[in-house]
């Protein structure tokens, strides 16, 4: 069984009123941003003057004609008012967002971009996305996909907003994560691979930029967009291309031969050689190049590229990562129970 606590932060200061990251405090700022929008004006964070909404470009930054703070133009679709940008990839952005109808929190708005948007395939793979981020997004460590549609011509999908900071951004900024705190993460991210597993699907996009490292510590999964259901893993077209971060693919992908638990183990451990490293297992810039990386059957060995970790660590990386799948482990369990062993010793 994957087991583990969440801690829960307080949100109340020691007077018994609102912190300012308690729902009723956001509720408030939402209602009140909610009611200026509506009203025409965006109100400077920095002065509070009303800047006329009319003649500006949604999703665009505008200065403040009182105190030159510069502001993001929020844009409406449907019950969301997109308020910050949040990043983006190929096929659109997404955007921190209100709803006008669930004020206590904020959410995660994916909205296509005007060219992708204007293509079919697309189009289904937002809303598939959504879809299944519906239906396997019900776990404390996987973001849940709550909305999707077409608004005012615009392609969306609704998700929870974690709160924290990506792994990848972490990584940069502390160069690399101590043992320990990434195998706790490494927990999290089984638990969420193994409840993917159990409703019928692989996840098979595992990657630091898919994982939000929560504020009380927690590794927590987004974007659905490369899942599959497991027997059509296991048995991918011949033409099929092949998607996904180059750094973590697993061979078995690149070859064609089909995908199970082994692969996103991989994956999976591909990430956490990055994350107590700082680098990726394959250093090559070119996805060519990686490729023929991933399923060439000779490599040095994990252990003498990690002469500074501690032998258990280096013998589980090696299991995870190996090229031939049945030499690898076979379950999310097993890793677990090897990687709870590391933890306790």
């Amino acid at each position: 069984m994957f087991s583990f606590w969440r801690r829960k932060r307080r949100r109340e200061s020691a007077g018994g009123s609102s912190a300012p990251d308690s729902p009723g405090a956001i509720a408030e700022l939402n209602k009140a941003c909610s009611d200026s929008f509506k009203d025409g004006a965006l109100p400077c964070s920095k002065c509070g003057f009303a800047i006329p909404l009319e003649g500006l470009k949604p999703l665009r930054m505008v200065e403040c004609p009182e105190c030159e703070m510069v502001s993001f133009v929020p844009m409406e679709i449907g019950r969301y008012w997109l308020i910050e940008p949040l990043g983006g990839g190929g096929m659109g952005s997404v955007y921190k967002a209100l709803n006008v109808e669930i004020l206590e929190q904020y959410f995660a708005v994916k909205v296509l971009s005007r060219f992708e948007k204007t293509k079919p395939h697309n189009i289904h793979s937002l809303l598939n996305e959504a879809r299944i981020g519906k239906e396997i997004g019900d776990h404390q460590c996987l973001v849940k996909c709550l909305d999707s549609g077409c608004e005012s011509d615009e392609y969306y999908a609704a998700m929870e907003l974690a709160d924290g900071e990506r792994l990848d951004k972490r990584i940069e900024r502390l160069g690399r994560i101590p043992e320990d705190e990434a195998l706790q993460i490494t927990l999290h991210l089984l638990a969420a691979e193994q409840h993917i597993y159990k409703c019928g699907y692989l996840y098979r996009d595992m990657k630091p930029e898919n994982i939000i490292v929560s504020n009380d510590g927690y590794g927590i999964l987004f974007d659905y967009g490369l899942c599959l259901p497991r027997e059509e893993a296991l048995d991918p077209q011949e033409d099929e291309y092949v998607s996904g971060s180059p750094y973590y693919l697993p061979p078995e992908r690149l070859l064609g031969t089909g995908e199970d638990a082994y692969s996103e183990i991989y994956s999976l451990g591909m990430v956490l050689y990055y994350a107590i490293t700082g680098q990726t297992y394959f250093d090559a810039t070119e996805g060519e190049s990686l490729a023929k990386r991933h399923v060439s059957k000779v490599r040095l060995s994990v252990s003498s590229k990690l002469r500074d970790v501690r032998k258990e660590m280096a013998d589980l990386l090696s299991k995870m990562i190996r090229p031939e799948p049945a030499e690898r482990f076979q379950s999310f369990h097993e890793v677990a129970d090897v990687v709870r062993e590391i933890l306790k010793g």
